[in-house]
């Protein structure tokens, strides 16, 4: 508050001081520190003003940048997620099929070109010995032995376990049509890129190559529905190959 020298009235400013003096006390002399009041309350009030637009603008877009971020990550989240066709992945149909040479656990080695211009591969990405989904998907695709043979489709799971590891359950539980590969380097997950990586994977990823070698088809499973009943797969794998 700020007073009249001659009326004692107060005022919440020198604006308004400055006022009342020029209307009701006109023909006395203005105070000399009236008016170097006044240029110091007028000065800080621009400053303020220009604090305030210089800062409003900065808020707005620290808020949007925020918004976008979550926005962002919850976009990432339900992509990273949710079983999905393989459109957008790294490695999607239409791809030509990169080519890998791995440890078959019934002996020797697997080279997927040795099949290009013979014969259909579907590859299973899948977490191995440290799964149970995976493990019965594995066995459970010989029961399309019949029919995969007769599209000339050779099944072929490839795990992040070691061949020791794997020589016991594929003895006793193994698939007897379809293959089952070592990949404990990850040397095919890195080139076909499943969403994941070994024993943090939690997906089944199919991935269909055709005679010539190319991804005609490839579906990442997971994590809530990992294992994939024989009657999907060979509906997607009849229609992949056109028949």
């Amino acid at each position: 508050m700020v007073e009249c020298e001659r009326c004692h009235r107060k005022f919440v400013s020198y604006a308004a001081l400055s006022q009342h003096f020029d209307t009701k006390h006109q023909n006395a002399q203005r105070p000399q520190t009236l008016d170097r009041e006044l240029a110091a309350e007028r000065e800080l009030d621009t400053y303020k003003t220009t604090v305030h637009y210089a800062q409003g603008p900065s808020n707005t877009k620290l808020a949007a940048f925020l918004l976008i971020l979550i926005i962002a990550a919850g976009v990432i989240g339900y992509v990273a997620l949710t079983p999905r066709e393989a459109g957008g992945s790294i490695l999607g149909v239409g791809s030509t099929a990169p080519n890998f040479t791995l440890q078959d656990v019934a002996g020797g080695t697997f080279t997927l070109s040795d099949y290009q211009g013979k014969s259909n591969v579907l590859l299973l990405f899948n977490e191995g010995l440290s799964c149970q989904p995976c493990l019965q998907q594995m066995h459970d695709l010989d029961g399309l032995n019949a029919q995969l043979s007769g599209m000339n489709v050779l099944v072929v799971s490839v795990t992040p376990d070691s061949v020791d590891q794997l020589r016991g359950w594929m003895g006793a539980s193994g698939p007897q049509y379809g293959k089952v590969l070592s990949d404990p380097g990850l040397l095919a997950f890195s080139l076909y890129h499943p969403v994941g990586t070994g024993g943090s994977m939690m997906t089944h990823t199919f991935i269909l190559i055709n005679r010539a070698g190319m991804v005609i088809w490839r579906q990442d499973y997971g994590p809530n529905s990992m294992y994939v009943q024989n009657t999907d797969i060979l509906a997607a794998v009849t229609k992949a190959l056109g028949m």
